[in-house]
């Protein structure tokens, strides 16, 4: 049966009851995520989930390097496409739903359009995947037996250590070290969120949204600062506190109302033909193993009729993950000709068009009309379905300003945004370059002294005087020490280097 919730499809062989369970927990757990953390989900990615009647069935889908796994539960994958949560029959244990909810946070976190540090990630996804549902409460907090054990058995670690972890630190790729530092971020989150009672969420909530938005190259003098300023402690005395948390063992959980969800019996459900089950069983089976039988089965249902988009950008993630971009734009343009919904690939699909672009900078480059209309009807599909994602404006505005003819609907709407957008001083560059395009000096004068009040990084500003030269009819004034370089508008998905899945 094909299962759907307002975020979420399922597919599943098990009873009614047990399917509508599994997809109102993610929906619950979705919305409690959000609330908490006052995020919206900026990036589109839809959810998939697939879930087995019996265990030979799902073992049938799980990876060559997954089947040395002792009691796998499920896994999850994400892909530029679409996100693929995989359940065997035992999901609703402990443990399985430890595995699950600890990976969906993960990917709400990245759909969030966050690249916080990696304590945060884990933190946050360790804290939430104990979540426990009964009836209409929700029990948060409720302490990791393996976390506590092995904090109270180590020394922790320094939180400066802590905080500068990244993917190739020891601390990271370390056995046990690598247990200790999921145990303490989940220690610490633990501590900040239901171990203090005294502590201003408000100003906790400060930190926090500074962590998500600090970016590859942090300031680790500011960080503590603001940890100081807002959790009212240095660092030796969060580290003391912390370890007298963990070795009292005394971890408080609260029970709330649950967030406010579509009921269960809202769902909208109906049966597979079994053509279409052969179809999602093949697209599993491509993205988890890239079986030839697989990929064969998809290539003979492209062109059929009525036209189905799903097999297409099935083909075009394969594609992504063969590192053969040329097929991969050619199956997902197929797929927006076949009538694809899916926000995603126009996104992936605005993302690689205007990266090949905007390199460099260029007062007089102008845009071919039809790679401008494609790009428009790209991104105009992509700010529809996911209003929340502020670099599809950005890219709009660089279309505009490098079109032709530029849309003045389509400039009025990145300038609605721009509030929210957070390359600010690139984007007022689009818009001074837009009114050179439609012969209003003054205002792409007006626009290119507004953007030097937002201290521009110096690439931009070299930008800014050579369009500022141009506007004024003068020669250029050389900026010392920089030369022409790029503008890096906006960069294509980074293309993989396995394939498999985080679990």
């Amino acid at each position: 049966m094909r299962y759907e919730s307002p975020n979420f499809e399922l597919y599943s062989a098990n009873r009614d009851g047990e399917s509508r369970e599994l997809l109102h927990n993610l929906e619950l757990l979705r919305a409690l995520f959000l609330d908490t953390f006052k995020l919206k989900e900026r990036q589109p990615l839809p959810v998939t989930a697939y879930f087995f009647h019996r265990e030979k069935d799902f073992h049938a889908y799980v990876s060559e390097g997954q089947r040395r796994t002792e009691n796998l539960v499920g896994y999850y994958i994400g892909g530029p496409d679409r996100a693929i949560v995989t359940l065997s029959p035992t999901w609703d244990d402990e443990s399985a739903r430890y595995v699950i909810f600890d990976e969906y946070i993960h990917h709400l976190v990245h759909t969030c359009g966050a690249a916080p540090p990696i304590w945060y990630d884990v933190g946050v996804a360790e804290l939430f995947s104990s979540i426990n549902v009964t009836a209409d409460k929700m029990e948060l907090g409720k302490p990791l037996a393996g976390h506590v054990v092995c904090l109270r058995a180590n020394h922790l670690l320094p939180l400066e250590t802590l905080f500068d972890v990244d993917r190739v630190s020891s601390v990271y790729n370390n056995g046990m070290l690598t247990e200790l530092f999921r145990a303490e971020s989940w220690a610490l989150m633990h501590y900040l969120y239901y171990g203090r009672t005294d502590l201003a969420r408000d100003k906790v909530d400060v930190f926090m949204n500074y962590i998500l938005t600090e970016g590859p190259h942090p300031d680790p003098a500011r960080r503590r600062r603001l940890f100081q300023e807002t959790i009212g402690m240095d660092y030796p005395q969060m580290q003391e506190e912390l370890e007298r948390y963990v070795l009292r063992g005394r971890y408080v959980w609260h029970s709330i109302v649950a967030p406010s969800v579509p009921p269960e019996k809202t769902y909208s459900v109906r049966k597979m033909p079994l053509g279409e089950i052969r179809e999602r069983l093949a697209e599993l089976d491509l993205r988890v193993n890239q079986s030839p039988l697989a990929r064969l089965e998809l290539l003979n249902d492209i062109g059929g009729a009525p036209a189905d988009p799903r097999p297409l950008e099935v083909l075009g993630t394969d594609a992504w993950m063969q590192r053969d971009q040329g097929m991969m734009k050619q199956r997902w343009l197929g797929a927006l000709e076949a009538g694809s919904q899916n926000a995603a690939i126009y996104w992936e699909l605005a993302r690689l068009e205007g990266a090949g672009l905007y390199e460099y900078f260029d007062v007089y480059f102008q845009l071919p009309e039809d790679r401008a209309q494609l790009l428009r009807r790209l991104l105009k599909r992509t700010m529809t379905s996911a209003p929340e994602l502020a670099e599809a404006y950005e890219l709009s505005a660089w279309v505009e300003a490098t079109a032709a003819r530029p849309d003045i609907a389509a400039i009025n709407l990145v300038q609605g945004r721009f509030s929210t957008l957070p390359h600010k001083a690139r984007t007022l560059l689009a818009l001074a370059l837009v009114r050179y395009r439609l012969d209003d000096s003054a205002g792409a004068l007006a626009l290119l002294r507004e953007m030097g009040k937002l201290n521009p990084d110096r690439l931009v500003a070299r930008r800014a005087e050579l369009l500022r030269a141009q506007l004024e009819g003068r020669p250029h004034v050389s900026a010392a020490g920089v030369g022409e370089g790029r503008v890096p508008i906006i960069t294509p998905a980074p293309m993989p280097d396995l394939p498999d899945p985080r679990r």
